[in-house]
């Protein structure tokens, strides 16, 4: 935490040449994870230097500009130039203060919560979740849990006294024991420490440049498949030339998924929750034989949930897969349906499952649990057992589709509705090639973008390179002219092709109007229909 105060006091700051921060919503919470559980997370390399007369210029840290803009370094004698540790650290002061800037790949702020039950149970995954801010569904669900005193904002974290004031004082359902072991997580967070290596201030600036690069091409840890390659050699499994022969049999996966996830597909065949920890255990409780034998049916299984979300679920490119980490439980439970040999039924209840983790965003946090208990639960179901409860309470329409982040889930699951719904060429009415087609516009974002919310998937849809240049800038009425001519003038046969794009009559009329609002109205319409159809249960 005392360095995360420097932060906010633009004590430590990061030189010019580092990169700006990458990490994403996954990287803090596995980080603030680490933390919470008391794990080594690497050393921290600085060098002091002053702020009038640094040795290498500096800026500082991303998000403080916005939390506390008057922060200055030169009210300080030294500063701290962060040379390795700048994503680690500020990873920590974003869900410690929240400053409104968007994580990479995202448009929106994020916010972090951490849900106390699941922390109680020792249930990391589950306990840290970051929420973007234009998830108003999930945001809600969190801020009804902290009025609840069930989950608490990671901004209060960076108050011990606000802290301990609602512990003892405010919040009236955890008890002496609970508040006790509650104070202690919070003690492990606040007076967590990690090395520091300070560099002499008198370090030619050569060394400083070649001991980062050195930091930055060799720092690397093991990972989980480096030490499972390292677990199974005395049993004879030669885990690597395991994954080559994978990877030289299904290429288009191995280039998906990490190697790991076999290896937590492997887990839930165990019975065992696919968490990191839980992993290497499993590993030990199983032959040579008995391994390779587990690690070809995972494979199998991996393979069979690729296919089926490119051909089933529209996701046509890996990039429009709105979860890989989805892969893992979907593979385990196609398996299943293939060794009981399911018959329709089963599969059906498979779909509604995999569409309400994409379109509730479930697999956005604690991945690993929900990935074991979705397979039990779900497995229940196909046998007749209850629907999961999730599932059975989800509501289609309060789902919120408005999404403009083409990383979300929700976005790419729409996406993948076109692709499945056919996404017929605009002009020729032929199907398209959706390799080589664009994610774009309907109304031009050069035309509307000033006064409307142009970049949201109910604006969006998939329109081939060729098509995509004669629309250009033209209003749509203008466009739809053109396509109109292309279909033999026939409105009929031109609503059809709309349709592939969730493109309704109604929709099609105020397209005709240039109207925005009814457009976009419509087509939200059009998308619910769809996804409530996708979520019916009906068994």
């Amino acid at each position: 935490m005392e360095i995360v105060k420097g932060v906010y006091q633009a004590k430590v700051v990061v030189p010019e040449f580092q990169r700006s921060f990458v990490w994403g919503r996954e990287n803090i919470e596995e980080f603030l994870a680490s933390i919470l559980q008391g794990y080594f997370v690497g050393t921290f390399l600085m060098l002091d230097t002053h702020p009038e007369n640094p040795i290498f210029p500096f800026r500082k840290i991303e998000g403080l500009e916005q939390i506390n803009g008057r922060a200055d370094p030169a009210q300080h004698s030294t500063v701290r130039l962060v040379l390795d540790g700048q994503q680690r650290i500020t990873s920590v002061f974003y869900a410690l203060y929240a400053p409104e800037i968007p994580l990479r790949y995202s448009k929106h702020p994020y916010k972090f919560y951490l849900r106390l039950e699941p922390l109680l149970e020792g249930d990391f995954d589950e306990a840290i979740v970051g929420v973007s801010t234009w998830d108003r569904r999930r945001l809600s669900e969190n801020e009804r849990l902290v009025r609840e005193n069930k989950a608490l904002p990671f901004t209060m974290l960076a108050d011990s006294g606000a802290f301990r004031r609602w512990l003892y004082k405010e919040q009236n359902i955890w008890e002496e024991h609970e508040q006790n072991r509650l104070d202690e997580f919070y003690s492990r967070f606040e007076k967590f420490m990690v090395p520091v290596v300070n560099l002499s201030p008198t370090t030619s600036k050569d060394n400083i440049v070649n001991i980062f690069e050195r930091i930055n091409r060799t720092g690397v840890s093991l990972s989980l498949f480096d030490l499972a390659v390292a677990r199974l050699y005395p049993k004879g499994v030669r885990l690597r030339e395991l994954w080559e022969r994978f990877e030289e049999e299904h290429s288009e996966t191995a280039d998906l998924v990490k190697p790991e996830s076999l290896l937590k597909v492997i887990a839930i065949f165990q019975g065992k929750e696919p968490r990191k920890g839980n992993l290497l255990d499993v590993l030990d409780a199983l032959s040579a034989e008995e391994f390779t034998a587990r690690w070809e049916e995972a494979g199998e299984a991996i393979s069979l949930a690729h296919k089926r979300v490119r051909e089933e679920y529209g996701a046509f490119e890996a990039s429009w897969i709105p979860y890989t980490t989805l892969l893992v439980p979907l593979a385990a439970l196609l398996w299943e349906l293939k060794r009981t040999k399911a018959a329709e039924t089963a599969y059906r209840k498979l779909d509604t499952w995999y569409w309400g983790n994409v379109f509730t965003q479930r697999y956005d946090s604690a991945v690993d649990s929900k990935s074991y208990r979705d397979f039990g639960e779900v497995r229940r179901w196909f046998g007749g057992g209850p629907t999961p409860e999730w599932l059975s309470k989800l509501d289609p329409l309060a789902l919120n589709l408005d999404v403009d982040e083409p990383r979300s889930a929700v976005y790419k699951g729409l996406m993948c509705l076109i692709a499945r719904q056919g996404a017929r060429d605009f002009l020729t009415g032929q199907p398209a090639n959706l390799n080589v087609c664009q994610d774009d516009h309907i109304f031009p974002k050069a035309l509307y973008g000033k006064d409307h919310p142009v970049d949201a998937i109910l604006n969006r849809t998939l329109i081939s390179k060729e098509t995509n240049n004669r629309k250009g800038n033209k209003p749509p009425s203008e466009f739809l002219r053109t396509c109109l001519t292309g279909h033999g003038k026939d409105e009929r046969r031109l609503l059809d092709t709309l349709g592939t794009h969730y493109i309704t009559s109604e929709a099609y009329e105020a397209l005709l109007r240039d109207d925005f609002e009814g457009f976009v109205a419509a087509r939200r319409a059009a998308f619910q229909e769809a996804v409530s159809r996708l979520l019916y249960i009906d068994g």
